[in-house]
């Protein structure tokens, strides 16, 4: 590969940066008009060729796509993607590095939701107003949330994800909307000898995810607005007891403390779980499992009505030390036309583009796509701070020693309470 000078001369940056001391990170729809294929022109200064950095995932052909589409149209503005190492940490670590170092040699990065907020504390990020503002109008709410810290957008929503209720139609007629109806089918569990419901309990990020869901339907949460205050009350205190009930009821099995994501789809699609907590991803998947046309999939249950997924997804940012930042800015609108947000629908992955949801063509190809829409219209990011992956230890620490009977509820809480206290310090 042939450099030019700026690819030089970043390369040059990133081998001095290479010598600094890497500090661990504190942390773990249409965004534009729809009938136009390209960005609006920023009013800010800095234009050329820019490099996007994102962890490698499946959902990477969708964004070579995208790149594709924007370097057919601008030769003088090209765009290189450098995928980061597999490893949460490893991306974390590699864009910790540059930006010490304040390097100008990434100018947009993609992050998982839970650290977008860890980032614009830190500076990093360019705060996406002014000149470099992006109409955010058609793009999911709760998508733009994600991305916002401290009531500054400082990131453009790329994709997304929400959780489904999946349940086995040839046991129960219809989903349930709420916990108490889930609970009241779980005879039906026992009458097949099978477990109520299952989701992913084990001590990991997953236990962060599922409590945080159950919390939320019950109208509680663990942190403030300012992302670093708890914001713990009897409303957390409800849902994390529903939880801890369910565990000594038998309404979700003992066996579930040790599932992640794979265990519990195991467990369903298996037959051995009437209900299920997870990703849009097992839709396709289970139809090679032994539960193969014998299943649905709605939106999780909240107390009164439909509860609030948990947000998935990668937001991209600019960095606040790129060269070409009136380049990042259009690129961030290109990601978000309709031609470009259907590449992730393609690619199994969840746009956030309202309106690629009602499209018909993609719901006859993807038929849960009406279901996630609905998903996605309650869900809620994970608690917004840039201590993420001191926060959510204390949450799924504490969350997981009382669902284990180590701790009562209310000690369980007061010590998350005293964790969020002390993250970041």
């Amino acid at each position: 590969m042939i450099l030019n000078s700026k690819a030089m001369r970043r390369a040059a940056v990133a081998a001095s940066a290479a010598s600094l001391l890497v500090l661990t990170a504190c942390s773990s729809d249409g965004g534009s008009d729809s009938g136009s294929e390209g960005g609006t022109a920023a009013g800010g200064e800095g234009r050329g060729p820019i490099t996007i950095v994102e962890g490698q995932d499946p959902l990477n052909t969708a964004l070579e796509s995208i790149i594709a589409d924007w370097n057919a149209e601008h030769p003088d503005e090209q765009v290189t993607f450098k995928p980061l190492g597999k490893e949460a940490d490893q991306q974390r670590d590699d864009i910790t590095q540059r930006m010490q170092a304040q390097s100008d040699e990434y100018d947009l990065i993609a992050v998982d939701v839970t650290n977008t907020a860890e980032f614009a504390a830190n500076g990093w990020l360019r705060p996406l107003e002014g000149d470099y503002a992006i109409e955010t109008g058609g793009l999911l709410p709760a998508t733009v949330d994600s991305a916002t810290y401290n009531g500054t957008l400082y990131a453009a929503p790329k994709n997304t994800n929400g959780a489904f209720l999946y349940y086995r139609t040839d046991l129960v007629d219809k989903a349930p909307a709420t916990w108490a109806e889930l609970k009241e089918q779980c005879p039906k569990a026992q009458e097949a000898g099978i477990d109520c419901y299952v989701g992913q309990f084990k001590n990991y990020e997953g236990l962060t995810v599922n409590v945080s869901e159950i919390v939320n339907a019950y109208g509680g949460s663990f942190v403030a607005e300012d992302g670093t205050t708890p914001a713990i009350d009897d409303k957390t205190a409800e849902g994390l007891q529903f939880v801890v009930d369910s565990f000594k009821d038998g309404t979700i099995p003992e066996a579930a403390q040790t599932y992640t994501e794979g265990e519990s789809q195991n467990a369903f699609g298996e037959g051995r779980a009437l209900f299920m907590r997870t990703w849009p991803g097992f839709f396709t998947d289970g139809e090679s499992s032994s539960v193969a046309g014998r299943y649905g999939i709605a939106v999780l249950p909240g107390v009164d009505g439909p509860g609030a997924s948990t947000l998935g997804g990668y937001n991209v940012g600019i960095s606040a030390f790129s060269d070409a930042p009136a380049t990042a800015r259009d690129f961030l609108e290109f990601m978000q036309t309709r031609k470009s947000q259907t590449y992730y629908a393609e690619a199994g992955g969840a746009p956030v583009l309202e309106e690629v949801y009602d499209d018909p063509q993609i719901l006859e190809q993807y038929p849960y796509f009406a279901t996630l829409k609905e998903s996605l219209a309650n869900a809620q990011p994970r608690p917004v701070t840039p201590y993420y992956s001191q926060v959510s230890k204390a949450i799924r620490d504490n969350a997981y020693a009382a669902i284990r009977g180590e701790k009562t509820v209310d000690q369980a809480l007061a010590d998350t309470k005293a964790g969020i206290e002390t993250a970041g310090n």
